[in-house]
């Protein structure tokens, strides 16, 4: 990780995550509550950054990261030992910074991984997009996730799209987070964006893209399919995007990707 990346990360994980969550809690929704987890501190990144191959690598970027339900094991695994480390942080231990980097770095190696999340992407990435590797291991060197809002929360819908857009380049906290997502990006060169979801196309379009995503013929109608390019700090990146991952009748699932892949090809070759 580059001496910039690094000192960008540190500077907004020694922020007051209790009380910019606060403050976002009420400008992000129109009832003042956006249902943001306030003891949570934010999500940078996720996945091995440092180990992507340039150019050949996908950012999965969703809208805000879900909180798990009471009982989860990524309480234990995951959530609790971060909020020490970054309490530690702020009580002066700078060493506890490089223990959380880790932590992101290894999230899909150390045994902590939501692989009931990332598996139903895993599987098409792999299968489609990169030769070599299967539904895990392609998260090695070929992809991350991120998201536009890093904050946690229970329920994505509570978050208004409109005052995102809006805050994203006017509140301190998310400059400083679009300010990494841009390095990261910048960084990595992804060979393209997977958006998951309704809430990040029409977040992602307002935010980066010159012209809206272009739906892709049925599949479009039925499950959102949507192709285009989006414009991240000057890097030019193609997008790949869908309604979310689910068992509704307009919710693509991990059977539609070899439709999701040809259209893409399709696409890309016209």
């Amino acid at each position: 990780m580059n001496r910039q990346l690094r000192s960008l990360i540190f500077d907004f994980m020694k922020r007051n995550h209790i009380d910019d969550s606060r403050r976002l809690n009420q400008i992000l929704s129109s009832s003042n509550d956006a249902g943001l987890v306030h003891k949570m501190p934010p999500i940078p990144f996720t996945g091995n950054i440092e180990s992507m191959e340039k150019g050949n690598c996908v950012c999965l970027l969703g809208i805000n990261p879900l909180w798990p339900a009471p009982g989860k094991k990524a309480h234990d695994m995951e959530l609790k030992p971060a909020i020490n480390m970054i309490r530690r942080l702020h009580d002066g231990d700078d060493n506890s910074f490089d223990d959380y980097l880790t932590t992101r770095l290894s999230y899909f190696s150390s045994g902590i991984a939501n692989w009931g999340h990332f598996d139903k992407v895993g599987i098409g990435y792999s299968e489609y997009f990169f030769d070599g590797v299967d539904k895990r291991s392609v998260w090695n060197k070929n992809a991350f996730a991120m998201d536009v809002i890093p904050y946690f929360s229970r329920d994505a819908t509570s978050l208004d799209r409109k005052r995102i857009v809006e805050q994203v380049s006017a509140d301190s906290s998310l400059i400083q987070h679009q300010r990494i997502l841009s390095s990261i990006i910048s960084e990595t060169q992804p060979l393209f964006l997977h958006l998951n979801g309704s809430h990040a196309i029409q977040v992602v379009e307002k935010l980066y893209c010159k012209h809206s995503l272009e739906r892709q013929g049925e599949l479009g109608s039925q499950f959102g399919l949507r192709f285009g390019e989006a414009v991240i700090n000057e890097t030019k990146i193609k997008v790949l995007a869908h309604n979310q991952f689910g068992y509704g009748r307009y919710n693509p699932s991990k059977k539609h990707w070899p439709e999701f892949a040809r259209a893409w090809r399709n696409w890309i070759n016209k």
